[in-house]
């Protein structure tokens, strides 16, 4: 794909675990009111599977020798876990940029990300990686102070046609409400995975390029802001 479209920057809007028995029993513990058992011999052994790949994944991105942005997801937990690594090769691979609760100056433009899933009231860091309207408002206050062009990145969709998952809803108003205050040229987002597509917001365009995992990608002009929808396996 890399070589297919020889993009100058790569955004990942994050997805690089799997953490399906770390999900589960975060939502059990939820639904029993129970205190989630983070140390159990399984949860410990995909915690240590799901680092084994997303080492993987960071290593075939950096590889590319593109700029990329990437950005964790809801599942990309525990959180220590995630940015350790991350950072890890960061420190290798110039060119991996991680974005989360980041501002980074690009020539034309700044980038700023904020993965995970974004909750009213809820930080979580263990099992799942959540974050409370609070938490994030703060991460991402000086962003209406900066005078150039934005492009934002989130892994939750905004409330709108782009936030369709399993039949149901994900969108995240306060994502409305930051893109209304900050006046992006370019936000991008993923999660929904019925939910691809483009819609205008404002200035804004907003694209969900759909799940990775079944090959959709999206080919962004910039800055005419044309989008392609794309998919690896017809490549």
């Amino acid at each position: 794909m890399v070589q297919t479209e020889d993009p100058d920057i790569i955004f990942y809007c994050g997805g690089s675990m799997k953490g399906e028995k770390r999900l589960l029993e975060y939502e059990t513990a939820r639904k029993f009111h129970s205190k989630p058992d983070v140390d159990s011999p399984e949860i410990l052994q995909e915690i240590e599977q799901d680092t084994e790949y997303l080492q993987q994944f960071l290593l075939a991105l950096a590889d590319t020798q593109k700029i990329i942005y990437p950005i964790p997801g809801n599942n990309d937990a525990p959180e220590s876990t995630y940015f350790k690594t991350i950072y890890n090769y960061a420190h290798i691979y110039p060119n991996l940029k991680p974005a989360h609760e980041m501002m980074l100056r690009e020539d034309q433009f700044m980038v700023a990300g904020f993965g995970g899933d974004l909750s009213l009231t809820e930080d979580n860091r263990e099992l799942v990686l959540q974050y409370s309207r609070t938490w994030v408002e703060f991460a991402l206050r000086r962003l209406e102070y900066f005078p150039g062009e934005k492009i934002l990145m989130f892994h939750s969709p905004p409330v709108s046609r782009l936030d369709m998952s399993d039949g149901e809803h994900c969108g995240v108003l306060l994502i409305n409400e930051l893109i209304e205050r900050v006046s992006p040229k370019l936000v991008m987002c993923g999660r929904a995975k019925s939910g691809q597509g483009t819609v205008k917001m404002g200035p804004a365009v907003v694209v969900n390029p759909g799940p990775f995992f079944e090959g959709h990608y999206a080919v962004i002009d910039y800055p005419s802001l044309t989008v392609q929808f794309k998919n690896v396996k017809t490549l």
